[in-house]
């Protein structure tokens, strides 16, 4: 599950205006898009299907520049500019990483930027959603020992946002986060990307330092 939210983040963005013909022209559009905003809101549905049976949640993101604090059933995670700190609700438990020694860890700018030389990427379907009319664009891994087989990644046509993105994995697992609000340049405070131990340390949670 945690290892799951790592390669999320990157994808709840705002995506601007965009024209582009071809799905690298749509991919260098979000990129510009995402390392120009200042800060955005995203609520989200996260639906996790495998065998026949659908685990869905429902999530948030707050993000300012290259920090975050997403939000998603009994997981909460933070990404201060260094660390990444996540905290597990349920089990009590807290991990901070060194994001520079963490494989797992990707930020959405080091995401976006990954599909140029680790992914293959071309325009896929188009479909009508809930009345909305969304473009995919397909990204097949290069790495043939990836556990991915493809994402799909789909555009609201109407407002040029992201509505949903999709993991398929090799073993028919299949990942989904659909976005249900965006709200951008929002005044976000510095401190809500703060992690203060000693908050957590009285209610019985253990710290490991990574």
């Amino acid at each position: 599950m945690k290892k799951v939210i790592y390669s999320f983040v990157f994808l709840l963005v705002g995506i601007g205006s965009i024209q582009a013909q071809t799905a690298k022209e749509w991919l260098d559009r979000v990129e510009v898009k995402y390392t120009g905003a200042t800060s955005y809101y995203i609520k989200f549905d996260f639906t996790h299907s495998n065998q026949g049976k659908a685990q869905k949640q429902a999530g948030e993101l707050f993000s300012l520049k290259n920090k975050y604090n997403l939000n998603i059933d009994k997981i909460n995670q933070i990404y201060d500019g260094k660390r990444l700190i996540t905290i597990a609700k349920d089990d009590k438990e807290i991990t901070i990483s060194d994001a520079s020694n963490t494989e797992d860890f990707l930020t959405p700018t080091k995401i976006l930027s990954t599909y140029k030389t680790d992914y293959q990427y071309a325009l896929d379907k188009k479909q009508t959603i809930g009345g909305a009319t969304v473009q995919f664009i397909k990204l097949t891994p290069k790495q043939s020992n990836s556990h991915l087989k493809y994402c799909l990644l789909g555009v609201n046509t109407s407002d040029n946002q992201i509505y949903q993105y999709q993991e398929i994995n090799k073993d028919g697992a299949t990942t989904t986060i659909t976005v249900k609000e965006y709200l951008e340049n929002l005044i976000i405070h510095k401190s809500y990307f703060n992690f203060d131990a000693n908050k957590y340390k009285p209610k019985g949670y253990v710290i490991t330092q990574l």
